[in-house]
């Protein structure tokens, strides 16, 4: 089993901000992490499960966690307000469902069932588990059922933009009594969106009830239609910034919110800026723009979902399994291995010596950097490691056959020439999954698995890029890892610039973590080195001691002196190299040893 023992000697950059969002659930936003497993307490743990066992489901008693001193924490309350608006009828794609009589296409089936999931025994030992549903129902037959309105032999007639009613307060072992409260064919639906008013509903019920020292959260989960038409005030967002402020964060749980629900309903671009206001944005606060007086929204509403979006019931309730996974306290394998590309540099240099020598040391080259690099992944990767993070291989730029790439053995002796085309992309060999290491064992072999010209760096992380936005799973983290010797990217591909790529990477709640392999900045004369991987290193937010050394520019982070410190992973030999990437997959190992 791995430990996090190394990320103190070797000052591993991911820090507070996103590698606590690891161990705890690996939800889409890392700042939710699980900081109430550390909120001290002499009050209940919950049970089920003594010493290092583990209870059903994951949970673990106060009496430890598989060794060290017992965890102790408080369990937060979180307040789920539910959307119980009439267009939750609706299927996840907008359609009138047709399934009768309990319509399961429908969203509002989906959300009950998948919130019933979240709460379920023993998670709700860990967590302090409440609903609000939204609007109230004032009851006479105001409201209607799901049937009612997919058949449309009823009108809802409740009173316009009411508040929400909290029908369960957070409270421990709630969670059978919310999967009581909640069925799809009784639980009314309402008329109007006043999304504003659940949210005071949720504010002045969480303080009264509020604890010294224990975290209070809102989870909204909702298909953010229309409530600018129907319920325009109060308006939502300075509420989820009012909360922030109190110490209650918000997460944002968008369920089929495309903006296109209905005519001018809101969606996408709402939600956005409602996770940068509740501070669980994807990547915050990279995302997102603080006023100056820590009211935060989104840098770009329209670009990538920053909220934990669900487009269909399984999505949703991995949405919420993510959040339950990071704040619950006490709670044991309750992580979704994050996706970890590594995205290895196989251009021509890599044939040198860490300190830019040819190698003599035939015929297998130990001392060559691409020996030593191709042997610290396999490192990294190797079962059982494999089973704790999805691991994957990118190896740039690709090679399109024809023996136009070269083995290492033939780039030493100057025995071929590589005659690929240049500056082309990389190639997704192996894709992020679990226990995909012997997979990448088995495709990288030092003397076997060729080198080719031209430093495409840009075009690595684009290949990068297009992978993990298309594979994006709800709740679940993704990186990347950049192992490269830095050189002469600029010289032979300088279009397009990596630094901008990684940037936006981070903007999507993707970090980078930048591996310099002796990239000193003279590997050959103008060739690039410490100083872009300093820059590197503050974009892909992992350079150590982020924010410390960076600097936020217009695009994005960037060192704030490029020829200071080193701030990137630097690796001088096949040690600093070992060293590195197991510091990496040691801080983002999911349900390890802590």
């Amino acid at each position: 089993m791995i430990s996090r023992i190394l990320l103190g000697s070797l000052a591993l950059p991911l820090l507070a901000v996103s590698l606590a969002a690891s161990c705890g659930g690996n939800g889409g936003t890392s700042s939710g992490s699980a900081s109430s497993n550390a909120t001290a307490s002499g009050g209940s743990g919950g049970s089920g499960g003594t010493g290092a066992d583990p209870g059903t489901g994951g949970f673990v008693s106060a009496g430890g966690s598989g060794g060290g001193e017992p965890t102790v924490c408080d369990p937060p309350d979180v307040l789920v307000v539910l959307d119980r608006t009439l267009t939750m009828h609706k299927t996840p794609e907008g359609g009138t469902p047709a399934d009768g009589p309990d319509y399961k296409s429908s969203k509002w089936f989906q959300a009950i069932t998948a919130i019933e999931q979240l709460v379920a025994p023993p998670l709700d030992k860990g967590i302090r588990f409440g609903v609000e549903l939204w609007p109230k129902d004032p009851g006479g037959g105001a409201c209607i059922t799901l049937a009612e309105r997919v058949l449309n032999t009823k009108q809802a007639t409740n009173p316009a933009c009411q508040e929400g009613e909290v029908l369960i307060s957070p409270g421990l072992d709630q969670g059978t009594a919310i999967q009581a409260l909640l069925d799809p064919g009784t639980t009314t639906l309402c008329t109007t969106t006043p999304t504003g008013n659940a949210l005071l509903t949720a504010e002045q019920h969480l303080q009264q009830i509020a604890a010294a020292g224990r975290e209070q959260y809102v989870v909204l989960v909702t298909d953010g239609a229309d409530w600018d038409q129907s319920c325009p005030e109060p308006n939502p967002l300075p509420i989820a910034q009012a909360l922030m402020k109190k110490g209650i964060k918000t997460y944002i749980v968008g369920f089929s919110a495309t903006g296109d629900i209905q005519p001018g309903g809101v969606g996408a671009e709402f939600l956005n800026n409602m996770a940068c206001a509740g501070g669980t944005a994807k990547g915050f606060p990279a995302p997102c723009t603080d006023d100056g007086n820590g009211n935060f929204t989104a840098k770009d509403p329209t670009g990538t979902s920053l909220y934990l979006k669900a487009g269909n019931a399984t999505e949703l309730a991995l949405a919420l399994k993510s959040i339950g996974g990071k704040l619950c306290c006490n709670c044991g394998d309750t992580c979704d291995p994050p996706e970890i590309l590594i995205a290895l540099d196989r251009t021509l240099t890599m044939h040198k010596t860490p300190n830019g020598d040819t190698p003599t040391d035939g015929p297998d080259y130990p001392s060559s950097k691409w020996y030593q690099a191709v042997t610290a992944i396999e490192k990294m990767v190797a079962p059982p490691h494999d089973t704790h993070a999805r691991y994957g291989l990118e190896l740039w730029p690709r090679d399109p056959g024809g023996d136009t790439c070269i083995t290492l053995a033939e780039r030493v002796t100057n025995s071929k020439q590589a005659t690929n085309p240049f500056c082309e992309s990389g190639e997704i060999v192996v894709p992020p999954a679990l226990g995909s290491g012997a997979a990448i064992q088995q495709y990288l072999d030092p003397a076997t698995t060729r080198i080719c010209i031209s430093t495409p760096t840009g075009q690595a992380l684009f290949t990068a890029t297009d992978h993990l936005l298309k594979s994006v799973t709800p709740g679940r983290d993704q990186y990347v890892v950049l192992v490269t010797d830095g050189a002469d990217w600029d010289q032979s591909c300088p279009d397009p610039s990596p630094l901008p790529i990684v940037q936006q990477l981070a903007a999507s709640g993707i970090r980078t973590f930048v591996v310099g392999f002796s990239a000193e900045g003279a590997i050959q004369p103008g060739g690039v080195g410490a100083a872009f991987l300093n820059d590197m290193a503050c974009a892909g937010q992992t350079a150590k001691g982020f924010p410390a050394g960076c600097q936020e520019a217009p695009g994005g982070f960037v060192a704030k002196d490029p020829n200071g410190e080193v701030l990137y992973l630097q690796a001088s030999d096949a040690a600093g190299l070992d060293k590195a990437l197991s510091g990496v997959a040691d801080g983002l190992c999911c349900d390890c040893v802590k």
